[in-house]
């Protein structure tokens, strides 16, 4: 008899791509959109009790849009029926939600002084207690664990010790001694940064409390298995499916889709990379640990793109994958990004087209799909300068906006 699969929580913080920053880049990073695209290739290896998206704290996000209903629940709704059939397995439907963290905006932060007895206000963490009160499940944190601290502090105050027994938190890079962080300050990581108390909570109850479960991979999703897919010849094959589509062009930087935050459930199948013997479940965690976990993704990088190739490949026979409209629409990024650099993020081959504020053409290129700087635009007077980016008969309009002092405003 196998194995029960793996019950899995997800909480993202991804959000529409359309929905930008003063910048002009999405305003959340686009890893996430890359990364659901896998698991959802993966799907089948797991049981996904649900996704709960833009499970963040940046402001100015909005309300819910159809990205979600249209690309990612569309594409497993088309794409499902052709996976079942070649490899068996694949749930009928997956459970996406919108964080309700999203309530207010800016969202509320971790309060470790709160005892988080009543969730009224917090349904998807209300949704995450019923969940673990019933069944065993791994609760995977890609973004900022605020709910994840909030559902265990509630716990704990409501001493609902199966609900605790039942959840096993892991969490992609709220910790890391190699990338961001460093050996003398691993929680300055960006995961952490929008919100350090539930960061710094969760770590320390884990240590002290075995009740809490609560497993650190730091960066080996990025170390690892990003930087362990270059070099990959077979890209082009997962244009074929629609989540194929989404995983190759959600983000695809430096010639390598970044599903960094894949970690966290590449660690609950056996075949790939680091598995759970490689962690501790009491919230430490040592450059040791992650330099190991790091080089056994790294090893295991094309093993991983071979695998969803093959997922790929069996949803196109679904044939009728996205036109070419809808993915210039969603995942084309003309942006001055928060650290100053002027980019592009292109899915697709494409004419760019750049004028200046008065109307005259300062700048025009074809360019390959993929990730290019716009280093030009630093010597450029303040103002806006209107892009437009041109695949075939279809086009996207953009601006790009010189700021006074060369940085765009932090607006999240």
């Amino acid at each position: 008899m196998p194995a029960p699969k793996p019950h899995l929580w997800v909480y993202t913080d991804m959000s529409d791509p359309r929905v930008t920053r003063s910048g002009g880049h999405p305003y959340n990073d686009p890893d996430d959109i890359c990364t659901l695209a896998a698991l959802l290739l993966q799907a089948n290896r797991f049981h996904i009790a649900a996704v709960v998206y833009s499970s963040n704290h940046r402001k100015g996000l909005g309300g819910d849009t159809d990205f979600v209903p249209n690309i990612f629940a569309g594409a497993y709704a088309h794409d499902r029926p052709h996976l079942e059939a070649a490899l068996g397995g694949y749930q009928e439907k997956i459970n996406f939600v919108r964080s309700s963290l999203r309530r207010t905006d800016p969202t509320e932060r971790f309060d470790p002084e709160r005892d988080y007895a009543d969730l009224t206000d917090l349904p998807t963490v209300q949704a995450l207690v019923d969940y673990a009160t019933e069944n065993p499940v791994y609760v995977l944190l890609w973004g900022p664990t605020t709910e994840g601290a909030i559902a265990a502090k509630h716990c704990l105050t409501m001493g609902n010790e199966t609900a605790l027994e039942n959840m096993t938190f892991i969490a992609h890079w709220t910790r890391s001694y190699i990338a961001q962080g460093t050996p003398e300050a691993p929680h300055k990581v960006a995961n952490c940064n929008d919100d350090a108390h539930a960061c710094l909570w969760l770590h320390q109850t884990a240590q002290r409390d075995r009740r809490v479960k609560f497993i650190e991979i730091g960066s080996t999703g990025q170390t690892g298995i990003v930087n362990g897919s270059a070099g990959y010849a077979h890209f082009p094959d997962f244009q074929k499916s629609r989540l194929g589509q989404i995983f190759v062009h959600g983000k695809f930087y430096h010639g390598k889709p970044d599903q960094s935050d894949g970690a966290t459930f590449y660690t609950l199948v056996d075949e790939f990379g680091a598995g759970l013997a490689d962690f501790t479940t009491d919230g430490t965690f040592s450059q040791a640990r992650e330099e190991n976990a790091r080089d056994k993704f790294l090893a295991d990088g094309h093993a991983i793109l071979n695998d969803l190739r093959l997922r790929s490949n069996a949803a196109a026979t679904a044939g009728n994958p996205f036109p070419a409209a809808t993915i210039l629409e969603h995942f084309t990024y003309v942006y001055q990004f928060i650290r100053g650099n002027y980019g592009m993020h292109l899915p697709l081959p494409s004419e760019v087209e750049i004028r200046t504020p008065s109307g005259t053409v300062l700048h025009t290129g074809d360019y390959a799909s993929g990730n290019h700087k716009l280093d030009f635009m630093y010597n450029q007077p303040v103002g806006d300068y209107p892009v437009t980016v041109t695949h075939g008969n279809h086009t996207r309009n953009f601006t790009l906006t010189v700021y006074p002092g060369g940085k765009a405003p932090r607006d999240w």
